[in-house]
């Protein structure tokens, strides 16, 4: 049975567990033994102490029932006894079990053959207290009898028996403390010994509320968000809720509830969104009734609103970087997604996104603020729910040693959003600077990217680039890894470019690229030559991948020796923390290389640098069942040691991957026909010298390509005014079927838009082609999907074409010319078009407007009045839009 004792305003049950956790425990009493009867002596008279004190009592097995109270479970089981007098109205008692034993406690007054049941209490579970208030008189004798519930075993324990002091002052919330609220945790010193269960608020509903509850109340910031968090003193296991109330008096709202969030099993609570300049307050207790000091602070605390990915700030992409101001304090660690593989990161991270614009060129960077030392990382993502793909990432390539990315179309794809970790190196927090920019619009982007291998500028150095008849501008790398300029090009611009030197800079680590879409037009470096570099006409079509990205791989045909200078890491970063594996500094300067085994067996290569002082380093992935860019998985071979001279693979190797300090010998793989493999060779020494491959092909194993179902030769796509039309050639083919034309979708998938029949077995070139009547407004993505006989399928490159309204049909005709020049323009309005004449130099040598009819028009210049040379023809609509260019000589 249950009893209620009137406690003034508050009532209290018998049943109220008090887990009283102090650490002011003293070490028991000597002197006090229970017994197997009841009785009032000497020897079984426990003292009331002025806090909690705990005694011997153990109940032995000789012990035997001698009494069966009523109530709380209680039986005619073995019964131990002892005794106390009442010092005061108010007393706690406190059995606390040595092992897992649920004990049962009854107290009574009166002798022992006439006693009457004053309380009584059910621990509830083996290894609970039994813990009992009392409203005691004082000078009173109180018998206790504590029995193991249900059994008759012994079971051994301790008896704690006290006063009630004085409540704290805020023992209810009309006299809550008031909590000051920082911007870091400042602790203020609290305890609920002698606090009563406050009766009107909701109870929390976590952490074994049992009673014992103090009251602290705050003014919620202007942020709307708080945190709020206790420390451990002598109490250890906290119980916290936060409540919103109409006033202390009034009526409550539990808001939250939290048991051990906090350090160890205290308290800590990050607050939903709650309303600026109101008051609200926090409840504290011990769990299951404990009793003890501790700590507590409130601090504007809660997470930036880009705690995490859902909450990302959607970065406006602009054609400069133009920094805004962000912080990362207080933001917490995104756990469900991978740590990245750059820098130290101890979370503490910030999240941000961004959609590809139709170029896929994209460039982040955080220069030097008030935090100097961060890190970065993208994701693709089809949801900010995940999954998550580590894309890119960077701690130091940037000014100053700060981040810095710059994405290519080969990682991006247009439409879709990509996310952005920032960090604090070592989990610092604080403010920084970020800023993210892509290319003007322009028919087409050249991208300049700037390398110093050691990250301390190219001094006076630069690279001078002239678009057109406009200035030359020069670009240079102030003092970072890599910079970058996106310089926008109207088809049927000449693009020249030159390096200078300027006197300074260790050109030994100086290198660049001009990129343009998926490859490189050009590049030079360590130690670039001087002068005119490149001139070209720009035509928009992109330039083959370079074989430094593994969208740009050589195909392995015959065994035969490969010899290759690796002088970049490409324009994209392939490796990373999940598929690297041993190569620890990721790319370096290296080239990418498949193959497929048209027989099985055992392959082994030796890779020999022509430096022999060089250290070469080299991963394979596979086997696939066709070919994907970059891997997604780790190698099944690999080799990082640091010893120059030869490596490779060995039939006398016995470890598939090689540790810096390892050896440079991996062991050979066995192979099966038609597997695809990836091949990476990276000299780490950086040092632009060559190397040579010879394999080492036993058990039958051969790499003769003739075998593969296809050996491809290229996609090529250009506008015509039925459309786009794609061509491609095969060298040889080998039960071919057919070619699925695919074409990428708004949301970045590629779908079948058509088929091509293959010519099924071939030992000579065949030429394909394939119109789309359709096409996409804008750049369009094309692919091949190569598809054999027996249904096995890969996929080649894509391809990037732009389609517009009004096109050519037909070329410039004469050519040569000596007095004027003709073509037809199919257009889908009548407007006005401007045409313009450049010379070699890029020049402007005669430029007329014209009004054009809707359809198909002849269009004839007068150029009788150039020189004898090479002229380019440019046709503009009259917003600037590129519609026509093409080349003619003047005799």
């Amino acid at each position: 049975m249950n009893f209620t004792i009137p406690m003034g305003p508050r009532t209290l049950t018998r049943t109220t567990i008090l887990v009283l956790a102090f650490a002011v425990l003293l070490t028991p009493v000597l002197g006090q033994t229970a017994t197997n009867a009841c009785g009032y002596n000497v020897g079984n008279q426990y003292a009331v102490n002025a806090s909690c004190s705990f005694q011997t009592f153990n109940k032995p097995t000789s012990f035997t029932n001698t009494y069966t109270p009523t109530g709380c479970g209680a039986s005619a089981v073995d019964d131990a006894w002892g005794w106390f007098t009442a010092t005061s109205t108010s007393t706690y008692i406190t059995f606390d079990p040595n092992n897992a034993d649920d004990p049962i406690m009854s107290v009574f007054t009166g002798a022992c053959g006439s006693l009457t049941q004053v309380g009584c209490v059910d621990a509830g579970g083996y290894g609970f207290n039994a813990n009992l208030t009392l409203t005691t008189v004082i000078g009173t004798n109180y018998m206790i009898r504590i029995e193991k519930h249900g059994l008759n075993s012994s079971m051994n324990g301790r008896l704690c028996i006290w006063n009630l002091p004085p409540p704290p002052a805020n023992d209810e919330p009309c006299s809550a403390v008031v909590l000051d609220i920082y911007d870091n945790c400042s602790l203020t010193a609290a305890t609920n010994a002698s606090a009563t269960a406050t009766v009107g608020p909701p109870p929390p509903g976590c952490a074994n509320y049992a009673g014992g509850d103090v009251w602290f109340q705050f003014v919620a910031p202007a942020s709307g968000m708080i945190r709020v968090e206790t420390g451990v003193g002598t109490l250890t296991d906290s119980g916290m809720a936060l409540y919103s109330a109409t006033a202390c008096a009034g009526t409550f709202a539990l808001i939250s509830c939290d048991d051990d969030s906090g350090t160890g099993n205290m308290s800590l609570i990050l607050s939903p969104s709650i309303i600026p300049g109101n008051t609200y307050y926090i409840r504290v207790w011990g769990y299951g009734g404990a009793f003890g000091s501790f700590n507590i602070c409130a601090t504007n605390a809660g997470p930036p609103p880009n705690d995490d990915p859902c909450g990302a700030i959607s970065l406006s992409l602009t054609s400069t970087c133009t920094t805004d101001t962000y912080s990362s304090m207080n933001a917490t660690s995104t756990t469900s997604i991978p740590a990245p593989d750059c820098g130290t990161y101890s979370g503490n991270d910030v999240w941000f996104s961004f959609v590809a614009p139709a170029s896929g060129l994209v460039t982040i960077q955080t220069p030097i603020a008030v935090m100097t030392n961060l890190d970065m990382a993208v994701y693709s993502a089809s949801s900010c729910s995940g999954p998550f793909t580590l894309i890119a990432c960077d701690a130091s390539s940037g000014p100053g040693s700060m981040p810095f990315m710059t994405l290519t179309p080969l990682e991006l794809i247009a439409g879709q959003t990509y996310y952005v970790r920032v960090w604090g190196n070592y989990g610092t927090t604080g403010l920084f600077d970020l800023c993210a920019n892509t290319a003007p619009i322009a028919d087409c982007v050249y991208v300049l990217r700037m390398f110093d291998s050691q990250g301390d500028g190219w001094g006076s150095s630069n690279v001078s680039v002239q678009v057109g008849a406009g200035p030359a501008v020069s670009y240079t790398n102030t003092n970072s890894d890599q910079e970058v300029a996106y310089i926008p090009v109207t088809t049927g611009d000449l693009i020249q470019l030159a390096y200078n030197t300027g006197g300074s800079g260790n050109q030994g680590e100086i290198s660049y690229i001009l990129q343009l879409q998926y490859g490189m037009a050009y590049s030079d470096g360590p130690t670039p030559g001087t002068g005119s570099r490149y001139a070209a006409i720009a035509d928009c079509q992109s330039a083959p991948p370079l074989n430094s990205d593994c969208y740009g791989h050589t195909a392995i045909c015959n065994a035969q020796q490969i010899s290759s200078n690796p002088s970049n890491t490409g324009l994209t970063a392939d490796l990373n923390v999940n598929n690297r594996d041993c190569l620890g500094s990721n790319e370096r300067q290296g080239t990418w290389y498949s193959f497929s085994p048209s027989a099985g067996g055992t392959v082994a290569f030796t890779i020999a640098p022509t430096n022999t002082n060089d250290d070469y380093d080299f991963a394979i992935w596979g086997p696939f069942v066709s070919l994907s860019c970059p891997p997604r998985v780790q190698p099944m071979r690999c080799n990082y040691s640091g010893t120059t001279g030869n490596t490779g693979l060995a039939t006398t190797a016995s470890n598939p991957s090689e540790s810096a300090s390892g050896s440079k010998w991996s062991s050979a793989m066995t192979v099966a026909a038609g597997e695809y493999y990836i091949l990476y060779i990276s000299n780490w020494s950086r040092s632009g010298l060559a190397f040579d491959l010879t394999w080492q092909l036993t058990n039958g194993a051969s790499l003769d390509c003739t075998l593969l179902p296809v050996e491809f030769l290229g996609l090529n796509g250009y506008p015509v005014p039925e459309g786009i039309n794609l061509e491609w050639s095969t060298a040889t083919e080998h039960n071919s079927s057919q070619f699925a034309v695919e074409r990428m979708n708004a949301q970045g998938a590629f779908e079948q838009i058509g088929a091509v029949a293959a010519a099924g077995a071939s030992n000579n070139m065949n030429s394909y082609a394939f119109l789309d009547e359709q096409p996409l407004s804008g750049w369009n993505h094309y692919r091949l999907m190569l598809i054999d006989m027996d249904g096995s399928s890969e996929a080649t490159d894509a391809v990037a074409v732009m389609h517009r309204s009004e096109f050519v049909n037909g070329a410039l005709y004469p050519d040569p010319a000596s007095d004027k020049i003709s073509f037809q323009l199919a257009n889908s309005i009548s407007e006005q078009v401007t045409l313009s004449i450049f010379d070699a130099s890029g020049r402007l040598t005669q430029r007329e407007t014209r009004g054009l009819g809707e359809g198909s028009t002849q269009v004839t210049m007068m150029v009788d009045a150039l020189d004898p040379g090479s002229y380019v023809l440019v046709v503009d609509d009259r917003a600037g839009s590129f519609l026509y260019t093409g080349r003619f000589m003047v005799e």
